[in-house]
């Protein structure tokens, strides 16, 4: 029993590593509150699909260009204070969305968010890939990561309960503070100073300073596709399909919603271990797979199961969107870490940028099927364009790895 408890702890005896998790789930249960309530701001801004395609767009834009920006800061400051400062601006923007008179405001707010993103993920994925041994690194990813997807897992049911009883702006207030009050209680965990790694060789030129070298640059298509996929279904798919396809209110949009990302949660949870022993093809396979059939069933008509088809296509990218860090954890030098993660989700969210309003005119002009189309295409290219990265991995460039000559993690 002790054994299995140790197995299934998130932290069993690092508090960092669990402040870490806590700030993950903070930050997405703020970002994914705004899923249930889009079919309120456009009654209330009174705007078309393509305009709530560009809110979500403008979120996706603010987490991407504060992450190419601050970045960097992860491998110079402590990550107690990024992850403190970080969900202090989450708070405040949350704040901002609540009070907004307008939309103008409402999009100003959304995009600030995007400087507690910049600040928070960075820091906490680059403390964890250096402060974990390379036999638990992947594990360790993939925990990391969950707590994200516990935070959107959580806020789907909250934003929208709060939503049908007071009122979309509540359910952002609710964010806020729980985004300060967190911040309180992460801004206490002393072994978030742990030293950072120096740079023996500063670079000199604007490239290499970005870190897009090849092997980097591979990985981070990877991410577009994969992520890139997977934010436009959570960001704007599942929550409209359920609003305007079913015609479900906000509370009943979050259950659902809530199901769906606690089962993409649990596969966040365990996709380390998974990798560990199956590798990272497997995973991949599985989850494009899953996501060509799911999505190519909204060329059904909307009912409740196509919805939890959709669903469980959706949960499945949690098994390998952990892939994404763990690659760049071997490939990208241990004092530039921070700044691979922040080209790498900057470049994500550039290429995002298109996807909600593309998503948002192709449902005003041809309806979901459509949509699912493309989603579709995008599960098979990145099927393709992954095992291909994935074959070309050398972690020679991460020496602190371990080699063919030990056993894989």
């Amino acid at each position: 029993m002790r054994s299995l408890n140790r197995q299934i702890s998130i932290v069993p005896d690092r508090p960092d590593l669990f402040a870490v998790w806590s700030s993950f789930a903070v930050l997405m249960f703020c970002m994914t509150a705004l899923g249930p309530v889009l079919a309120e701001i456009r009654t209330e801004f009174d705007i078309s699909f393509a305009g709530i395609g560009f809110i979500v767009a403008v979120q996706g834009m603010g987490r991407g260009g504060f992450m190419l920006l601050l970045g960097s800061l992860a491998d110079k400051v402590s990550a107690r204070r990024l992850l403190t400062l970080g969900l202090v601006a989450t708070g405040l923007s949350m704040l901002v969305v609540a009070a907004a008179p307008n939309i103008w405001v409402l999009v100003i707010g959304l995009l600030t968010g995007g400087l507690g993103f910049g600040l928070v993920a960075p820091s906490a994925q680059v403390h964890v890939a250096q402060r974990t041994q390379a036999d638990q690194r992947r594990r360790d990813i993939g925990r990391m990561m969950s707590g994200g997807m516990f935070g959107a897992f959580l806020a789907p049911i909250a934003a929208g309960f709060l939503a049908s009883s007071l009122g979309w702006r509540a359910a952002f207030v609710a964010v806020a503070i729980l985004a300060l009050c967190s911040a309180s209680l992460v801004s206490l965990v002393r072994s978030l100073d742990a030293p950072q790694t120096p740079n023996p060789a500063p670079s000199k030129s604007w490239w290499s300073a970005l870190e897009l070298r090849r092997s980097v640059l591979a990985v981070s298509v990877l991410a577009v596709l994969l992520w890139g996929s997977a934010n436009a279904a959570r960001g704007i798919v599942l929550p409209l399909y359920g609003s305007v396809g079913l015609g479900l209110g906000p509370d009943g949009v979050g259950l659902l919603l809530t199901i769906t990302l606690g089962g993409r949660a649990v596969l966040f949870f365990v996709s380390g271990s998974f990798v560990n022993r199956f590798g990272m093809v497997l995973p991949l396979v599985i989850t494009c797979l899953t996501g060509i059939v799911g999505t190519l069933i909204l060329l059904a008509t909307p009912t409740t199961t196509t919805y939890i088809a959709l669903g469980v296509a959706f949960a499945f990218n949690g098994l390998s969107s952990p892939l994404i860090l763990m690659l760049l954890a071997e490939r990208a030098p241990s004092h530039r870490m921070g700044r691979a993660v922040g080209v790498t989700q900057f470049l994500v969210d550039l290429v995002g940028l298109a996807m909600p309003p593309l998503i948002g005119l192709i449902l005003d002009l041809a309806g979901f099927s459509m949509v699912g189309v493309l989603l579709a295409v995008m599960s098979a290219l990145a099927l393709v364009w992954g095992v291909r990265v994935i074959r070309e991995v050398n972690p020679s460039t991460r020496p602190d790895l371990p080699h063919q000559n030990q056993s894989p993690n």
